[in-house]
């Protein structure tokens, strides 16, 4: 992997953009342990309000997930530092890159890289929404409460 495609993966995913179109992953893996992370996400936001177990749970995932987007990020930062370092700026075969790069990161894999840190950071988007209503029923909630005060009034007088 050269210091280009580094940077352009790089800059892809820390773009504000990046998770524009991009899909929560079905599963993500964290120290080898396989997460159904698009199910915890589709039963968390179906319940309307979020209980204080569940909602330890999901700042739990959500610190994970933050530091699972670190390590990958850093890893892809590393790769190609490391290759660098190793190889002097002279070019290489597929081969020799793969033995340059740390737990052989070539193009693939970085790309694959960036792919699962968007898939993470597009996760997180969807889990810091969760508890947060949309404004439209927000707006409607408050106006129904204000229709029933004014019924209740009513009703007293």
């Amino acid at each position: 992997m050269d210091e280009s495609l580094r940077e352009e993966l790089l800059e892809r995913v820390n773009s504000r953009t990046a998770t524009v179109g991009a899909s929560v992953p079905d599963t993500v893996t964290i120290d080898g342990v396989e997460l159904d992370l698009s199910e915890f996400i589709v039963e968390t936001r179906a319940i309307e309000t979020v209980p204080p177990a569940v909602d330890r749970k999901l700042a739990s995932v959500k610190t994970t997930l933050r530091e699972e987007r670190r390590r990958r990020l850093d890893r892809l930062e590393g790769a190609a530092d490391a290759a660098e370092a190793g190889d002097g700026g002279a070019s290489q075969t597929g081969e020799e890159n793969r033995a340059a790069a740390p737990d052989g990161l070539d193009r693939e894999d970085a790309e694959r890289l960036a792919d699962e840190i968007i898939g993470i950071d597009r996760a997180l988007n969807a889990l810091e929404t969760i508890r947060h209503p949309d404004f439209a029923d927000e707006h409607r909630s408050a106006t129904l409460d204000g229709h029933e005060r004014w019924l209740a009034f009513v009703d007293e007088v």
